[in-house]
């Protein structure tokens, strides 16, 4: 018999970029007051001794150090299968900016169809974060 296991999904605060803009993989920071209060709220729910695994971008990494600063309890790690998707050649443009045929195709074939050309299908962010979730 397994022991159930609570699954925390915690998303970043807003990034320091301008609305509507495709960032997958793209390093950009997050707001620094916004994911102190975030920490902040966190740090209150976690169980003791929580496993924390974050995705090495900056904007992942700050929220899990300012909670592992309020709570040194917690388990810390990061895994690089964590990172966001990677949007290929539509990353750092503003979504309005895709063309709409080339929006269509990606939906067409949203499993295996690699965003920007030359992004990362759906496939495989799936089997990576299946991979770290294993």
């Amino acid at each position: 018999m397994t022991t159930p296991m609570t699954l925390w999904l915690v998303r970043h605060a807003p990034v320091l970029a301008d609305p509507g803009l495709c960032y997958g993989a793209t390093n950009l920071p997050a707001d620094a007051s916004a994911t102190r209060a975030a920490a902040e709220r966190l740090a209150r729910s976690l169980p003791e001794g929580t496993r924390v695994v974050s995705s090495p971008l900056q904007r992942c990494e700050l929220l899990a150090q300012i909670l592992l600063g309020l709570r040194p309890d917690l388990i810390y790690t990061v895994d690089d299968r964590l990172r966001e998707m990677d949007f290929g050649a539509w990353e750092l443009r503003p979504w309005d900016e895709v063309p709409r045929a080339d929006m269509d195709a990606w939906l067409a074939d949203f499993t295996d169809a690699r965003p920007g050309g030359d992004g990362e299908s759906v496939r495989t962010l799936m089997a990576r974060v299946g991979a770290a979730w294993d």
